[in-house]
This record gives structure tokens, C-alpha cells and sequence, in this order.
């Protein structure tokens, strides 16, 4: 028997139970817990240390032996070296811009080892948001598509997962700009970079200085600085953490397309291993209203972006919820389509309600995937207590492709 004690961040019954689940899917058996300790579990590796050292979302050290997602998390004034931030779920680049509604990286990390994702195979979030699945799936090696209506999407998720390809390039710049006395975020000129990463990572730091300009009334020239540095230190954490743990990354897409016809990001039918998503939350977030300071300094039409991003088009709530129904039911077909035989999808999914009535269900979205031609395996409720959650009651809805 082997000693495995979770994460002191594993708070939430839910967490708890992912855990479990996912220890059963690294190949451990007989897992017994203590007592005396609710932190404390005791099971048979059967072989498989390595892979729970290496993967595991929620196990925090393995026979006393710290995980790497243990390290990862950890905060620096906790002595970590890799987290910037004083939260867990905010480690290496996952803190950049302030996206709304934003995935829990341990519960992705969880959900994609449970769904069987492997290094070298071939994952996906159609509604990729902020880019988390993508950091994590190209953390354990898996190679991942994000796909997004939102071109602010799609650049946060290149961000957040290939600036450490260009590190020193990145380095370079940031330091020459933060020389200039006359930094300007209005005079940057992302697009006249030579280097796509270089561009790229210029253009969210514009990203996250007019959101603090926007929302906390900051002051743009000081904070497009801090940005530029804490964003560097992010990018030369992940990198720091690939060298020490020798982690090879898988590799990453982030493409605009449409979650309602996935070929319109190139997208083939029995292509995809495993997908982990979290739709949007119909009305009970504004994803364009919250990002639309972001989204006009990119000079992308608002107007027709809202037209057509689920959750937020059409006008009165009933039209909303019935757009965004057909949405869905469209984008579990899409979903089955593009799994591979017994592939496994993850979508983490709230009840929709108007004035206290319940509109759309899990349940009622779960009827639809089935009809699509997924096999439900996991109906797993997310219960988040927290003044700031956007969603306190969701379910983690698994299925598998037959």
C-alpha cells in the first residue's frame, strides 16, 4: 500500500470525488481512506507511480514525495516558484486577463486523465474561453484544438500557451519597451513585430491594461508596465517548470471556428480523443459585454460577434434561451461527430432559470447528448460555495462515444 495525501486545496465534495475518480483512471486499486485524516489516502499503485506523480490534478504527494502539480500550484509566498498569484488555480500563465466564468485548471487536469487522455493524443475544447483546457492539456503532452467564436479567445489561449516557445525573443522585447520613458498602450503597435509570439504577447499585455483601465479605473501607463513584467515572469515560470519536471509539451491550435460546425475550424468527423468544455452559461453571463473594451481595441465587430456567440444572441430572455438551446443540441452532435469511437467528453454544464423557473435543465442537455449518440458514464455535482462565483450548482456531465 501506498500513502497518497490530496492537495490542501481540496475543499469542495466534488473535488473530493474527482479525485477518486481520477486515481481509479491512473490505475490505482484498493484506495482506502484514513480516518484520522481527511486528506489522507491509502491504495495499491500497481505500477503506476509514475503516471500519478506526474498527472494527478488532486493528489498532492505521493509517499511523502511532492507531485508536480503540487509544485505547480503552490503560491510564492508559500514558498512556490511557479504560481505569481496567491491562488492555486492561477499558476504559470493561467492568471493572464481577468476572463470571466473561467475553468478550474485541477478539475480539467482531473477530467482529462479520467477521459483517458494520453501523451500524443489528439484533444479539443470547442468553446475554449480563456485557454485553461489548453495549458493543461499540452502540460500532460496531450496535443489540443481550441476552437472559439471570439478572436480575443482564440489570441489569450496562443498566449497563455506558446509565448514560452519564444521566450528569450519575448524577454528582449519586454525590456526594450519598458526602457522607452514615452510607453504608451494607445501608441503600441503589436502588428509591426517581426515575431508572431513577440505580437502576440504585446497585444493581451494591451488586453489586461485596458481591462484594469476599464474596470478598476487604473492608471494605463503604470500598469501596461507591470503587466509587461508579470506577464514575462509567467512565461519564464512555465518555461523554468518544463525544464525541471522535463515535461514535453503537446502541441497547440487555437482556431476561430463554431462549435455548432466544427468544419468550419477543419475539424473531421472520428478525429478527436477527448474533449473537455464548459458552454457558456446562456444569460447568466454576458461574455461579450464583459470582454467588449478588449474586443474594440481588436477592432472586431461586436455587434455581429454577439449575433452569432451562443448564450448572447437574440433579444428578450425566451428568444435568448431558445437560440441557445438549439445551440447546444447542435454542438452535442457536432461533439459526437468528431470523437473518435469510444472517446470521451467532459462538459461542465449549469441548470438555466428565469425569475426562480427552471428553462433548461442539465438533465434536459444530457437527453440531447444522448441523442446525439453519447453514452452517459458520470452525472457529477459541482457545488461551489463563494461569494464571487458566477455558478454555485453545476454538473460535470461525462460521456463516451460508442
Amino acid at each position: 500500500m501506498n500513502t497518497l495525501t490530496l492537495q490542501r486545496n481540496v475543499q469542495f465534495l466534488y473535488e473530493e470525488q474527482l479525485a477518486r475518480i481520477e486515481l481509479q483512471a491512473l490505475g490505482c486499486t484498493d484506495c482506502v481512506r484514513d480516518d484520522n485524516d481527511a486528506w489522507m489516502i491509502r491504495a495499491h499503485l500497481d505500477g503506476n507511480l509514475s503516471d500519478v506523480h506526474r498527472r494527478s490534478a488532486y493528489v498532492g504527494a505521493v509517499n511523502g514525495q511532492a507531485t508536480i502539480n503540487s509544485e505547480l500550484v503552490r503560491p510564492g509566498y508559500q514558498g512556490g516558484r511557479f504560481n505569481r498569484t496567491r491562488s492555486v488555480n492561477q499558476y504559470l500563465t493561467h492568471w493572464i486577463y481577468p476572463y470571466r466564468g473561467k475553468f478550474h485548471p485541477q478539475m480539467v487536469r482531473a477530467l482529462f486523465n479520467i477521459l483517458g487522455a494520453r501523451p500524443g493524443g489528439r484533444a479539443m475544447d470547442p468553446f475554449v474561453g480563456s485557454g485553461t483546457s489548453g495549458v493543461e492539456a499540452s502540460l500532460l503532452g496531450v496535443n489540443f484544438i481550441g476552437i472559439d467564436l471570439s478572436p480575443l479567445c482564440v489570441l489569450l489561449t496562443r498566449v497563455k500557451t506558446k509565448s514560452v516557445e519564444a521566450l528569450e525573443e519575448i524577454r528582449s522585447r519586454v525590456g526594450q519597451l519598458l526602457k522607452d520613458e514615452k510607453l504608451d498602450v494607445d501608441r503600441l503597435r503589436p502588428e509591426e513585430e517581426k515575431n508572431e509570439r513577440v505580437a502576440e504577447f504585446i497585444e493581451i499585455a494591451r488586453m489586461v491594461t485596458y481591462s484594469d483601465v476599464a474596470r478598476r479605473r487604473r492608471d494605463a501607463t503604470l500598469w501596461l508596465r507591470k503587466n509587461l513584467e508579470r506577464m514575462l515572469v509567467s512565461v519564464e515560470a512555465h518555461a523554468a517548470a518544463l525544464r525541471e519536471f522535463k515535461i514535453t509539451l503537446g502541441r497547440v491550435e487555437a482556431k476561430l471556428g463554431d462549435a455548432r460546425d466544427l468544419r468550419t475550424a477543419g475539424i473531421q468527423a472520428n478525429s478527436i480523443d477527448v474533449i473537455v468544455t464548459s458552454p457558456p452559461y446562456s444569460i447568466a453571463l454576458d461574455y461579450v459585454k464583459n470582454d467588449e473594451h478588449a474586443l474594440d481595441a481588436m477592432d472586431v465587430n461586436v455587434p455581429e460577434l454577439r449575433s452569432v456567440m451562443t448564450g448572447v444572441r437574440g433579444q428578450s430572455a425566451e428568444e435568448k434561451f431558445a437560440l441557445y438551446n438549439e445551440d447546444m443540441k447542435q454542438a452535442f452532435r457536432e461533439v459526437a461527430r468528431v470523437l473518435t469511437p469510444g472517446g470521451g467528453a467532459a462538459f461542465v454544464i449549469g441548470d438555466a432559470t428565469v425569475d426562480g423557473r427552471e428553462v433548461t435543465t442539465t438533465e434536459t442537455m444530457a437527453s440531447w447528448a444522448e441523442a446525439a449518440g453519447l453514452r452517459r458514464e458520470r452525472s457529477i455535482p459541482k457545488i461551489v460555495f463563494g461569494l464571487y462565483n458566477v455558478m454555485q450548482d453545476e454538473r460535470i456531465l461525462v460521456f463516451r462515444k460508442a
